[in-house]
């Protein structure tokens, strides 16, 4: 009897980040993505380190997307003796290009600087090396969307636009045995509809199997009007009293999207024209990637560009590049507005900011995406008094706003909406990328709504798909 097809949810299973799945078909085994788990540091050190599994043992790994919780812990996998291809589309693989090699960076200066102050205790080390990252990239196999290629033997895998940051997709995989077929269809991040830069998400062929992500399971985001005018007030008020305004947000994507933004808003008067910087390095080189690789973009961005638009903002933005010039920032006494990563402010520049932002009350923090329990931007945005950055205590002055119409992941509504247009409707879903009460709620719902059975996996849990 041959080996069944099976799938382990080993990351991302009843939490946001980390992701990671390994799928067991016959003598072939393959994680679908393997990112960075983001959270308290000594938790995250932990969980990052430690597969469930001998890396030297797999085949192959695919990824959806350039997001480091789903790529960042490539080279800790390729570090601890992973030897096989990483199968990527081209715009994942060209930001992958930045983001990994910026990864490895900001770990060793934030692992300088903790040990600077660990007080006799052992050192500690960065999760992996530039060597690491450098073979990493080498693995890359790199595909366009829609163009079948077949990553292990009896396998089929077609990339889907999910519409989620540039070069993200869905993937479906066919299996073929005994003149039968079965499709397992690995959603990745579900992007949203009719949202700036990117096209809409595709909806493939209905799948026998479906793993979908919940990040917003429970929630229905704030119309674009709405987003856009608690903008617009929370820009306002800053200024008028005289602050800065400080804006945790990932690199790849709503980087790009806010400023795009921000630039129209000033444009048309709607918040005033101060000066507005972007201090990632990692920004500035994705925006280029952005300008690459135009089949990603909606039909308006792509009409912009032909029409000699500025649709990122480059004629306004002030990119800060080097580690002076950000430091200089915290000299700017005029009102600004300052876009940094990381997104959940767990490293990179971002947190300079924070130390010179927080305790002062005419600033403003403005979360633009999902913060992950353990992280100091949930810590902030739940409303905590007092955050450690850089292991000092820092008091939280600072007006903090969240605004969750700016996110690139699907919300409940819309979840329900592309799942309903699957045909043929899944046998077998498993709800993975959530906290619990999101990804239990989603799974209710889709109870109620299909007759599809639905799972939400513990981390671990392993599952026959086809046998």
């Amino acid at each position: 009897m041959p080996a069944p097809l099976r799938i382990a949810f080993l990351g991302a299973a009843r939490t946001v980040t980390g992701s990671r799945h390994r799928i067991l078909w016959g003598e072939s085994s393959w994680l679908y993505d393997c990112g960075l788990y983001q959270g308290h540091r000594d938790e995250a050190e932990a969980v990052n380190r430690t597969f469930q599994f001998d890396p030297a043992s797999l085949d192959g790994v695919v990824v959806s997307h350039a997001h480091l919780d789903h790529t960042g812990n490539l080279p800790t996998l390729v570090a601890q003796g992973f030897g096989g291809p990483i199968h990527i589309t081209n715009a994942s693989a060209d930001l992958s290009r930045v983001m990994l090699p910026d990864s490895a960076h900001l770990m060793e200066k934030d692992v300088d600087h903790v040990n600077r102050h660990r007080d006799g205790k052992g050192p500690r080390k960065p999760l992996y090396s530039m060597s690491d990252v450098t073979d990493t990239l080498s693995r890359f196999q790199t595909y366009e969307y829609d163009a079948a290629f077949s990553p292990f033997p009896g396998v089929t895998a077609t990339y889907h636009d999910a519409g989620h940051i540039l070069g993200s997709a869905m993937t479906t995989f066919t299996f073929e045995r005994n003149g039968r077929s079965f499709r397992l269809l690995m959603g990745g991040d579900l992007g949203r509809a009719h949202r700036a830069i990117l096209r809409d998400p595709v909806v493939p062929p209905g799948p026998d199997a479906l793993v979908l992500e919940s990040t917003y399971g429970d929630r229905v985001h704030a119309d674009d009007a709405s987003t856009e005018r608690q903008l617009i007030d929370a820009v306002r008020r800053t200024v008028e009293r005289g602050g800065r305004v400080v804006v945790p947000a990932f690199a790849v994507g709503r980087t790009q999207e806010l400023v795009a933004v921000l630039h129209r808003l000033i444009e048309n008067q709607s918040i005033p024209d101060v000066p507005l910087y972007v201090d990632s390095p990692m920004a500035r080189e994705a925006t280029a990637v952005f300008k690459r690789h135009p089949e990603c973009f909606d039909t308006e961005t792509r009409q912009m560009f032909a029409n000699g638009g500025a649709p990122f903002g480059f004629d306004r933005l002030r990119y800060v590049t080097t580690p002076d010039e950000s430091r200089s920032l915290n000299d700017v006494t005029a009102p600004c507005i300052i876009i940094s990563a990381s997104g959940m402010c767990e490293g990179g520049r971002i947190l300079h900011h924070l130390l010179h932002a927080l305790g002062d009350d005419h600033n403003t923090v403005l979360f633009v995406g999902f913060q992950g329990q353990g992280t100091l931007g949930r810590k902030l945005r739940d409303g905590a008094d007092v955050v450690n950055v850089f292991g000092e205590p820092v008091r939280v002055r600072a007006e903090i706003v969240a605004l969750d119409g700016f996110s690139a992941h699907a919300d409940q509504h819309e979840l329900l909406d592309w799942f309903g247009r699957l045909d043929p409707a899944p046998r077998n879903v498993f709800i993975v990328h959530g906290e619990p009460e999101p990804a239990e709620t989603l799974a209710r719902l889709l109870r109620e709504k299909s007759t599809a059975t639905v799972h939400v996996p513990e981390k671990g849990q392993e599952f026959d798909l086809w046998t």
